[in-house]
């Protein structure tokens, strides 16, 4: 692709993941959910909230997969957590330092922490990657630069026979995730007067 480059296995450092992950999805419903009318809060919250959950893929409890442009910055990122193995404890001190980054926003942001933890495919039974995020530069969008991210994780999985697994933000993205083999996965996961979310599941190949 021109202009970009993709790198499998994308070694950090972990704030500019964040940050990027942060400003492609600061616009999504359920962002604005999170914080309602506060972008600058919101963008904050969400890339400190992103730095602790993609952190355990680049210390080895998954992969970053990374598109770079010509200067070395992230065009676009996708973080896989790994599920298929010795279970790993998450995040260290995450509660506590959630409640110190989000002060009065932090029940939402638990509401939807548990939310997923509850639509979370048992790792014991159904092993697989998970899908975090896969975002890109809202100035880089509709180049193909998603695409290409996602079909590297893809790659491995199909690799090494695994299951993929992903909530999606919206409809369309589930459209857009269902042309690359995900299928729904339950009823979709709905936030107390809030937006819905969309668990998706790709079997092993």
């Amino acid at each position: 692709m021109k202009g970009v480059i993709l790198e499998e296995g994308h070694a950090g450092p972990v704030r500019p993941v964040a940050e990027r992950i942060a400003s492609a999805f600061k616009y999504l419903a359920v962002a604005d959910w999170l914080v309602p009318d506060d972008i600058e809060t919101r963008a904050r919250l969400m890339a400190g909230q992103f730095e602790m959950l993609a952190a355990p893929a680049l210390e080895g409890h998954g992969r970053v997969d990374a598109a770079l442009d010509d200067g070395g910055d992230l065009a676009g990122v996708a973080v896989w957590l790994d599920f298929t193995g010795d279970p790993f404890g998450g995040p260290p001190d995450y509660a506590e330092r959630m409640a110190e980054l989000c002060g009065e926003h932090l029940p939402r942001f638990q509401a939807l922490d548990e939310a997923f933890e509850r639509h979370h495919p048992d790792p014991a039974e159904r092993p697989h990657l998970h899908l975090v995020f896969c975002a890109v530069d809202p100035d880089r969008q509709r180049q193909g630069i998603g695409r290409m991210l996602l079909e590297a994780g893809l790659n491995h999985l199909d690799r090494t026979g695994t299951a993929g697994y992903l909530e999606a933000a919206n409809v369309p993205l589930t459209e857009w995730y269902g042309k690359h083999g995900f299928e729904s996965l339950g009823p979709p996961l709905r936030l107390p007067e809030g937006p819905s979310m969309y668990p998706m599941w790709r079997k092993p190949r």
